[in-house]
């Protein structure tokens, strides 16, 4: 009896801790490049494939708390990123040049749709 109830609570103990998992991202493939492009003019100033800087930029990114931006009024990105595996676009998110910080822990640079996420990483780019 002891050793189903401490199966059970190892499973309830497991479910919960992939319940605390961020996965933002839930990408299909390795990125194996991200282009960076003007957010207003959408020309493209770079392209990054330093695989070390994108492993740990996607682990950041797929792994941060975020923070809604539905009610901010802000000025956009100022680059928009493409996350590639190779000619694939995997994802696409938004990069301000200074960290935005709209209070209650809500710091970061990078942004998608009506969401900030908190990682202020800076591009090689810049």
């Amino acid at each position: 009896m002891k050793k189903i109830k401490l199966i059970y609570i190892l499973l309830l103990f497991s479910f919960v801790l992939m319940g605390c998992q961020n996965n933002n991202l839930n990408l299909s493939d390795d990125v194996t490049s991200i282009e960076v492009y003007e957010w207003d003019s959408k020309e493209q100033v770079a392209t990054i494939d330093d695989k070390g800087f994108i492993e740990e930029l996607v682990k950041d990114l797929d792994n941060a708390r975020t923070h809604s931006t539905a009610n901010i009024d802000w000025a956009m990105p100022d680059y928009k990123l493409l996350f590639k595996h190779d000619s694939e676009v995997l994802f696409e998110i938004g990069y301000c040049k200074d960290e935005q910080n709209f209070g209650n822990g809500a710091v970061g640079r990078y942004w998608e749709s009506d969401k900030l996420y908190e990682v202020s990483t800076k591009l090689t780019v810049e």
